[in-house]
């Protein structure tokens, strides 16, 4: 989409204060395994309108082949850690691409930044990002309004789908608030 452009890190301010990379502790892994929203499949998947952001390669494939068309795909051609070549589904999805680094284990201030920016442009948005994107989905609750929803993978079982509201807010903020700094 040309002539549309993303804001770096210095040129946005998501209302928050800027965050410092953060970094998950061992201690919380455990915790994250958890579902944060219900546990469900693509074809079983019934979502209102509304803003939705789907995080990893497999969620935004299985969704845009649902037919379901994401404000915000999150990925970094990976599944399960193995490399895997991009979905021609996601690589023919009409949005706009930018790319951030976030490093497996850690959320980084561009990854707040591009959602932040993805969230307010009036564009669907594509975030490649170099690392992982696993702990995106996290930032994604954190900023997204409520009655958003987030869709992420868990591994072996299915599609987490998050209505974003206060409740979930809290609890995800309760996370980043226990993630170290570094």
């Amino acid at each position: 989409m040309e002539g549309v452009q993303i804001k770096s890190e210095k040129e946005e301010n998501h209302g928050d204060k800027k965050m410092n990379t953060l970094k998950l502790p061992d201690h919380l892994r455990k915790e994250l395994k958890e579902p944060f929203g219900i546990l469900t499949t693509v074809d079983k998947l019934k979502i209102n309108p509304g803003i939705v952001i789907c995080v990893g390669d497999k969620t935004c494939e299985l969704v845009l082949k649902s037919g379901i068309m994401p404000k915000i795909c999150v990925y970094d051609g990976k599944v399960m850690r193995k490399n895997i070549l991009i979905p021609d589904i996601i690589k023919e999805f009409d949005a706009i691409e930018t790319h951030i680094k976030n490093p497996a284990a850690h959320l980084t201030q561009e990854a707040f930044d591009a959602l932040s920016v993805a969230l307010s442009s009036n564009q669907r948005v594509k975030i490649v990002v170099d690392g992982e994107e696993d702990l995106v989905a996290l930032a994604a609750v954190h900023l997204a309004p409520e009655g958003s929803f987030v869709l992420y993978g868990q591994p072996h079982e299915g599609l987490v789908v998050v209505k974003v509201d206060k409740n979930v807010k809290e609890k995800v903020n309760d996370i980043l608030g226990r993630m170290h700094e570094v």
